[in-house]
């Protein structure tokens, strides 16, 4: 866990949750605050990422809530970030702000 003055940090880009998880979970084990980008999860499937790090609060958001809403998606996903921060931490935590 972080002390007073030393916060470690670390960002990520998955190019997808299946390709970079394995990944993401040591990012989580060893850093006290993981930005990670391109998760490309649906809305109805946010819940794979909040689940993913058991000593972690997660905070994400999909890309593609607009398309799913007018539509069938098609073609490849794309987009979405979550911020993973230890739960001993989550007293000094709090969402500002989630949007597209």
């Amino acid at each position: 866990m972080a002390d007073a003055h030393n916060l470690t940090t670390a960002t990520y880009n998955l190019h997808g949750l299946n390709q970079g998880c394995s990944m993401l979970h040591s990012l989580c084990r060893e850093r006290d605050v993981v930005f990670a980008q391109e998760h490309w999860q649906a809305p109805f499937d946010l819940h794979r990422l909040y689940n993913l790090c058991d000593d972690s609060i997660c905070f994400a958001t999909s890309a593609m809530d607009d398309v799913i809403s007018k539509s069938c998606l098609f073609g490849r996903p794309f987009g979405g970030i979550a911020i993973f921060v230890k739960k001993t931490l989550g007293n000094l935590t709090k969402l500002v702000n989630a949007s597209e």
